[in-house]
């Protein structure tokens, strides 16, 4: 991909009451650094990227303002993100200049450079999505066992996605128009009839939901100290 080609969003919005903290979890610190600051400079540092787009919590501006100067995040730009995950995504690619966009979310700090990397050499494909293996038994069930799934045929999800930035936007917007609600990017391309192309994702690139995966990241982080 050539240099300066691509924008980033970032969803940043949320504010993780399942960590059982008083604020929002991007702020909690990994050896002194907010988390949310770790994929940032990832993609600060990249010839690749023109700007990083980052949704957040209104009221929280000045915050992610501040640690952005602290920082010395020289391409991000910071707008207000939506009721919900889709709304903050599509609110963020009003401001998307580029014709690919990497869409990630600050809840995963645990990305590198070469994955993000790998993740471009894709740019031909309309929709790129990173994946994993499903590793233990599924099943569906309310208070008791209805279906066993295949897990031999299932994937996680994971994030950054690569997406082409027009077809992306007519995704949203039909969505939006038909009330449908998507918990990632990747589904609504689907939705739309697209070739939704998986590569291969990290076990190391953990989305942090609960106080365990917070204790999990801290692990990965000071083990490679």
């Amino acid at each position: 991909m050539n240099e300066k080609s691509i924008d980033v969003v970032l969803l940043a919005a949320g504010i993780g009451t399942r960590t059982g903290l008083n604020y929002p979890k991007q702020f909690y610190k990994i050896n002194g650094k907010p988390f949310f600051i770790m994929s940032l400079e990832i993609f600060d540092k990249m010839k690749e990227v023109n700007s990083i787009i980052i949704t957040c919590a209104v009221n929280y501006m000045n915050e992610y303002d501040t640690y952005l100067q602290h920082y010395n995040i020289k391409k991000a730009i910071l707008i207000e993100g939506g009721k919900t995950r889709q709304e903050s995504t599509y609110n963020a690619l009003q401001k998307v200049t580029s014709s690919k966009v990497l869409i990630h979310e600050a809840a995963r700090p645990l990305i590198s450079h070469d994955f993000v990397e790998e993740i471009l050499t894709h740019e031909d494909e309309v929709a790129v999505v990173p994946t994993i293996p499903v590793p233990f038994t599924v099943c569906e069930g309310d208070e008791n066992m209805t279906n066993i799934l295949d897990r031999q045929k299932l994937k996680n999800i994971q994030l950054p996605q690569l997406f082409d930035t027009k077809e992306l936007l007519i995704a949203h917007k039909d969505a939006k128009e038909n009330n449908y609600e998507a918990t990632e990017d990747g589904i609504l391309m689907f939705r739309m009839g697209k070739k939704v192309k998986f590569v291969k994702g990290r076990e190391s690139n953990i989305k942090i939901t609960s106080k365990t995966d917070i204790i999990i990241v801290n692990l990965l982080i000071n083990s490679n100290d």
